[in-house]
């Protein structure tokens, strides 16, 4: 069991890193989805747009292996995880600015999270 824990947060630590580098990725190109497949165009050619693909790849890897151990119904609630985790990496890596109540909805994800887990 706790082998698959640590699946789950290693899956769920890829996607965060993954979320956070496409961003990156996105906002250092310096244009917008409207300009359709130029834009797309651009995406492919940027390494860190890359290397969120890598992230999600390595995650959704360490996922399927999560699902051929665990119930679906006990591993999928802990990746409301990536909401928090995904808040925390924003603030710190992006600046971006997390509201209060914002913030208050993020720990109520917490408590579900803590909730599910003590059922294991």
């Amino acid at each position: 069991m706790l082998t698959s824990i640590a699946l789950i947060l290693f899956s769920i630590a890829c996607s965060v890193a993954g979320q956070t580098v496409l961003k990156l990725g996105t906002t250092q190109m310096g244009g917008h989805a409207d300009a359709g497949v130029e834009f797309l165009l651009a995406a492919f050619r940027s390494p860190l747009v890359w290397l969120g693909f890598i992230f999600y790849g390595a995650g959704a890897l360490s996922w399927v292996i999560v699902l051929s151990r665990l119930p679906l119904s006990l591993a999928y609630p802990f990746l409301a995880l990536n909401f928090v985790l995904i808040a925390l990496a924003a603030r710190v890596f992006l600046g971006e600015a997390i509201p209060l109540l914002r913030w208050g909805g993020i720990g109520l994800i917490i408590v579900g999270v803590l909730l599910v887990a003590r059922s294991v």
